[in-house]
């Protein structure tokens, strides 16, 4: 099973959550029994590279698409990032947050609207979109 892991950066996470969503990687590597981990390597850390470190750990191989820009629209930005990520899997889990921690700065929506209506309530994430464009896609919201 090729399973692409993807979610939040860390600065979505507070020690608790974080200790969640790396349960929450195990949890699905384990239930999946995922032979191949593809990650996209992100550049503020997070979920790709709790996905990665716990896939060297368990000695399962990794297929990484790093973005070249960190932008969405630019050559072999994110968005291109991802289509890859969605395009090399079987099924991509997304690991997300409920709420943002109270220190966190950056910008916030009432919801993600990738997903309105169509998955529990969580804090938007880029990461939803590339499962909307994956083959099969689960979620696991800490």
């Amino acid at each position: 099973m090729r399973l692409a892991i993807v979610g939040h950066a860390a600065e979505k996470f507070t020690p608790d959550t974080e200790r969640r969503a790396r349960d929450a990687i195990r949890s699905a590597i384990d239930a999946h029994s995922a032979d191949l981990i593809v990650s996209g390597r992100s550049p503020m850390g997070g979920v790709d590279l709790y996905a990665e470190e716990i896939a060297d750990e368990l000695g399962i191989e990794k297929l990484i698409f790093q973005p070249k820009q960190h932008r969405w629209d630019a050559q072999y930005g994110f968005k291109q990032r991802n289509l890859d990520i969605a395009r090399h899997c079987d099924l991509c889990v997304v690991v997300v947050v409920r709420e943002l921690p109270p220190r966190f700065k950056g910008m916030r929506f009432d919801d993600c609207y990738h997903c309105r209506g169509r998955v529990m309530p969580h804090v938007k994430s880029g990461a939803c979109w590339t499962a909307w464009k994956s083959p099969a896609r689960e979620w696991r919201i800490v």
